[in-house]
């Protein structure tokens, strides 16, 4: 089982690195002024991403001290 909560804590992690280049590409490409909010409404997913790898690295520490 705790291959699985390390396999969970590497995915979150790519995709918390991939949504951040996607925020970055997306405010740097902007065109409009109104653009750049848009860009930063997609940091509400990279939130979680980050809780999600947060949590499983601890339930991956956890694993096995009982």
């Amino acid at each position: 089982m705790k291959w699985f909560f390390f396999i969970s804590f590497v995915g979150a992690i790519i995709c918390s690195v991939l949504w951040t280049a996607l925020i970055t590409w997306a405010i740097v490409t902007a065109h409009f002024p109104g653009s750049v909010r848009k860009g930063l409404a997609l940091l509400a997913p990279l939130a979680f991403f980050i809780w999600g790898a947060r949590e499983m690295l601890r339930a991956y520490k956890g694993i096995g001290l009982d």
